[in-house]
């Protein structure tokens, strides 16, 4: 198994970086498990290949972020982390309904 992880900050709150995180899950094709307004700090997903899991973490003025991906071929679990870490690097918050 390998595995792939990163950090960064965002200025969000937490709902929203949960949403944002759900969101890239299912833009790259995951099916979304620990769901964004389950009440917890994580978004899990996946398919039968690999496993992603992004963890908020709210701090004074903007949230911790992990990103993180596992799959038996690192490759994947690589890309799969870019590609969910960079939608949610690059999302934007037009309305807040």
């Amino acid at each position: 198994m390998f595995a792939h992880w990163g950090t960064f900050t965002k200025p969000a709150s937490l709902n929203v970086g949960l949403r944002f995180a759900e969101d890239a899950m299912r833009r790259h094709g995951l099916d979304v498990w620990d769901l964004a307004n389950d009440g917890d700090y994580q978004v899990i997903g996946g398919t039968g290949d690999v496993i992603a899991t992004v963890v908020c973490v709210p701090q004074s003025g903007n949230l911790w972020m992990t990103v993180s991906a596992y799959s038996t071929d690192s490759g994947l679990a690589e890309r799969t982390r870019n590609d969910v870490r960079a939608d949610i690097v690059n999302a934007v918050l037009f309305d807040d309904d």
